[in-house]
């Protein structure tokens, strides 16, 4: 089905008398969780002299276990169709090789902006890139989440399901003693942290960081989604 479809119909919904305090963006991640959503194909427009291409030459050497797992999670417990998912899995690829080998001691000022429509896949999108990114070699990944600590924090529970695989309001490094969510459910076996939390004030402070004791020189992928 489309988005528009999707909409017309949480439309028809609120209008019944029993439906109207219902709460429109639950019922939507409710139907698209039973239907396989059609999107737009992608674009990409790109100066030719920011290109420099990586990804091909590495690919075979990189163990994709973060995107295989959210790949998995996608097709069994989201319902993505096969379309779906080899077109996030291009487009992320694509936004990837935009950026560069994290693995090269360089230093390096690459920016770019991904812009979607209401309901074309911009959360699988960034999700599966995250993911991506940090089995090819990036170790801290700040996601930016807008100026509010509601949508902050929307979005910190998106990439507690997507990538983390556990509830960041529980803890925030990862042991054995984690409450798994999403892709780590039920057993997580991938290592990776947050310095933030899906709590409303759980956003970046000093003293929260300080207080988890990580050590910023691990090979272990680091993420905070900041306001």
């Amino acid at each position: 089905v489309t988005p528009a479809e999707i909409q017309d119909a949480i439309a028809n919904t609120l209008q019944m008398p029993l439906c109207k305090d219902a709460d429109p963006e639950a019922l939507r991640r409710e139907l698209e969780s039973h239907f396989n959503i059609q999107v737009d194909d992608f674009r990409i427009i790109e100066a030719h002299e920011r290109k420099r291409p990586w990804l091909k030459d590495r690919r075979a050497d990189i163990s994709w276990n973060f995107w295989n797992r959210y790949r998995d999670y996608l097709e069994n417990e989201k319902g993505f169709s096969p379309k779906v998912l080899a077109g996030v899995d291009l487009l992320t690829d694509r936004i990837l090789d935009s950026l560069f080998d994290p693995t090269e001691k360089i230093v390096i000022d690459k920016r770019g902006l991904v812009v979607g429509q209401v309901q074309s896949g911009k959360t699988s999108n960034y999700s599966g890139l995250i993911c991506k990114a940090a089995d090819s070699g990036f170790k801290l990944i700040i996601v930016l989440a807008g100026i509010h600590n509601n949508l902050r924090s929307q979005t910190q529970q998106r990439i507690d399901e997507s990538f983390l695989g556990f509830d960041t309001q529980h803890q925030r490094a990862s042991n054995t003693s984690l409450k798994n969510m999403g892709v780590g459910y039920p057993i997580n076996k991938l290592v990776a942290h947050s310095i933030t939390s899906s709590l409303e004030n759980g956003d970046f402070s000093a003293g929260a960081a300080n207080s988890l004791g990580l050590n910023f020189n691990t090979n272990d992928p680091i993420v905070a989604v900041v306001k």
